[in-house]
């Protein structure tokens, strides 16, 4: 149960005071994204700009990530700092506050608890036995709103909706949505890289209850939120042609023929309900990608550790196949802005497609609506 805190209410309602969106500016964002979404060409592809600095922030105290886990204001004074940032960058992100309860969102549905943290999100604390897998049936799973964190996840999502009040979206978190192979790694733990060689028929069992558990558990939270299936907001991103971004990290760490096996299949399932979305992964995923890339349900990739990648080798896959890369790139030692720029546009060979751009400012060197003045500049040239 929450602590009673007046004065913790009174800095949820001035923070969102703060918040003044710019609603023909996200409109024009908003349509910019989509026509990325559609394989239309834009006036101007879409960048998002995310940090700018509020500096009312210093005037309010911070709560750290276990602080929010237990108040859904303190996540939520949190998030509209954010959103606050987003909005007085007037860039073309759009304001959606995620409610984040950690990886053990969907786990829990099986009983698995989570270990919370004050310097870095949640994290599952164990792993079921394969005796205890073996023995749950994918079509006997129960109602996932009464399980683990559902019921706080739904609480918190409509106290999100009730305050923002039209001027922000309340959103899916990614470290709440895992795709079904990583949810299989977190359930099972590292065993399942055995599992794939030993056991495999234990292994597609296994996926049969992750992938139903996924599905599930966007289907709840984007109807608590309001949400189309097929649409909705992830942060700064609108999924204007596909409902969900999804998280498969544990996909770079098996091979490609494990991957066909196991992880494309359930990831074409997981995808299919919300006309597909954006896949994340972090790490290594170059032996996987082509094969990603081939599957429908696959709008477009967003990659955590981009440095593994040939930009312009990327760029060239995701563009002969109508999709697109949703995200940041490095940026290199010295490069204006400009410059950096010209570099994430040349391959697109001067149109306008493919790319959903997010930078992050250097607030010593350079303003939000700099950046955007010269993103559009050499777009224009």
């Amino acid at each position: 149960m929450q602590t009673e805190h007046p004065q913790l209410d009174v800095i949820v309602e001035e923070a969102l005071a703060l918040l003044k969106p710019d609603f023909e500016l996200l409109r024009r964002g908003r349509a910019r994204q989509t026509a990325v979404w559609e394989g239309a060409e834009p006036d101007y592809l879409p960048l998002s700009v995310v940090n700018t600095p509020v500096e009312e922030r210093d005037d309010y105290p911070a709560y750290d990530t276990k602080e929010q886990f237990y108040d859904k204001r303190k996540m939520l004074v949190e998030k509209t700092w954010e959103l606050i940032g987003v909005a007085r960058g007037r860039s073309d992100g759009q304001l959606a506050a995620s409610v984040d309860l950690g990886a053990g969102f969907i786990p829990g549905a099986l009983g698995l608890e989570q270990m919370l943290f004050e310097d870095k999100p949640p994290w599952l604390k164990e792993s079921l036995s394969k005796e205890r897998i073996s023995g749950i049936e994918p079509n006997e799973l129960g109602d996932f709103a009464a399980k683990g964190l559902a019921p706080r996840a739904l609480d918190y999502t409509e106290y999100f909706r009730e305050k923002l009040d039209g001027k922000a979206h309340a959103s899916l978190c990614g470290d709440m949505l895992w795709g079904p192979f990583t949810l299989a790694h977190l359930i099972r733990g590292d065993a399942i890289f055995i599992d794939v060689h030993d056991d495999p028929p234990f292994v597609h069992h296994l996926m049969e209850i992750a992938t139903e558990l996924y599905i599930r558990a966007v289907k709840l939270i984007k109807e608590a939120a309001g949400e189309p299936l097929t649409t909705g907001y992830r942060g700064e991103t609108y999924l204007a042609g596909g409902g969900v971004v999804v998280n498969e990290d544990t996909m770079t760490l098996v091979s490609p023929r494990h991957a066909e096996e196991f992880v494309f299949p359930y990831l074409k399932r997981a995808l299919a309900p919300f006309d597909g979305g954006i896949v994340h992964f972090c790490g290594d995923g170059r032996h996987v990608l082509d094969a990603l890339l081939g599957m429908p349900e696959v709008k477009g990739v967003n990659f955590g550790d981009p440095q593994h990648y040939s930009y312009e080798e990327v760029m060239g896959k995701l563009l002969s196949r109508g999709k697109f890369y949703q995200g940041g790139w490095p940026r290199e030692d010295e490069e204006t802005t400009a410059d950096y720029f010209g570099r994430l546009l040349a391959p697109l060979g001067g149109g306008k497609r493919g790319l959903i751009a997010a930078y992050w400012i250097d607030p010593e060197q350079e303003t939000a609506r700099e950046v955007m003045d010269v993103w559009r500049s050499v777009q224009e040239r």
